[in-house]
Parts: C-alpha cells; sequence; structure tokens
C-alpha cells in the first residue's frame, strides 16, 4: 500500500523539518504547500518570503477552488496516484479530504505535530519573521489548526521533544500504518 503523508501543525511546530527529514529518509518525494504558494508568489513578482502573501494566496486558492489548489500542489511536485509521498502544510481538514480523494489509490494519512506555546515560541523567537507571529496566529488561515486537525488526524506527534525523537515517533508510526494496511 502506497501512503500520501500528510502532515499538520501551528506554526513554529516543525512541519517542514521534519517532514523533509521523514522524506527522506523513507526515499519518498516532498512538497508541502508552502513550497508551492512561494514558487506561485514569485512567480507573480511577490515577495515569497512574506508570510502574510502566503497565508493570502493559500486561503483565497482554498475559498476559489480547493480541488484545483491540491491538484496544482501535487502536480508541481511531482505525484503520481500510487506513489508514496509526503506533503506539508496541511491547515484545513477540508484539504486533507480532497487530498485523500485525488491522490488515490495512495492511501492519505494525516500526522499533527503539536507543540506547547513556550516551544512555539522558542522557535518563533529565532526567526527573522518573529515579530509577525502574532498576526500570522491569528490568520484565518490557521483558525483549524488548535482543534479541528489535531482531533482528525490519524497521528499526532509532540514537538516538545528533541528533533530525533519527534523523527523516531513519526517513523514508528508510518511504519505501523503500512503494516496494518498491507
Amino acid at each position: 500500500m502506497s501512503l500520501l503523508l500528510c502532515f499538520a501543525g501551528q506554526i513554529g511546530a516543525g512541519k517542514s523539518s521534519v517532514s523533509t527529514a521523514v522524506a527522506k529518509a523513507l526515499g519518498w518525494g516532498r512538497t508541502g504547500f508552502g513550497d508551492y504558494l512561494r514558487s506561485e508568489i514569485a512567480r507573480l513578482g511577490g515577495d515569497p518570503d512574506a508570510r502574510q502573501a502566503l497565508q493570502d494566496l493559500g486561503q483565497k486558492r482554498v475559498d476559489d477552488d480547493p480541488v484545483a489548489f491540491c491538484r496544482d500542489v501535487l502536480s508541481a511536485a511531482g505525484f503520481r496516484s500510487g506513489d508514496n509521498f509526503v506533503i506539508d502544510g496541511i491547515r484545513h481538514i477540508r484539504i486533507f479530504e480532497i487530498l485523500a480523494t485525488v491522490s488515490a489509490p495512495s492511501h492519505a494519512r494525516l500526522l499533527f505535530l503539536g507543540a506547547s506555546q513556550a516551544t512555539l515560541m522558542s522557535r518563533i523567537g529565532a526567526r527573522a519573521d518573529a515579530e509577525d507571529f502574532s498576526r500570522a496566529s491569528e490568520h484565518r488561515v490557521e483558525s483549524e489548526l488548535s482543534d479541528a486537525v489535531p482531533q482528525r488526524a490519524d497521528g499526532v506527534v509532540s514537538a516538545d521533544q528533541p528533533f530525533s525523537c519527534v523523527l523516531a515517533e513519526c517513523l514508528n508510526l508510518i511504519r505501523n500504518w503500512q503494516v496494518t494496511a498491507n
């Protein structure tokens, strides 16, 4: 059975770092909604590092045509149905459900990286855009990450642990999903 492994988590939870390490460890392809949005913003002549521009464009695509958005992200990354693949940046249950449908026969699994406020603040404080965290956290695109997405997740991993522990726990979940599905 092939998996489309979807990572979700709040800003600063480590989605990109963990999903990149998981993809590398498994030898799978990987992309992120943020990767796709950055390239689109750059193509349109905007600043691909402006978090608000990423959030606004992402929410616009979700509102306008979420199926096309999901297909565009997967297509830009070279995903083919049936591939084992990792994608990060899931912020809406609806988007996860669409990914699950358009990626068939790959089986989609949602993995949520949860972190305490102290961990999030510590990680965000080291970023160049730290002063924008408050505004960014309140953006509509982030609204489902507090309750709905973690409740829907197939697995929740604490990102408060050392990176190696987070990675190991994620890989164990994935291996269990592969075994139980075969």
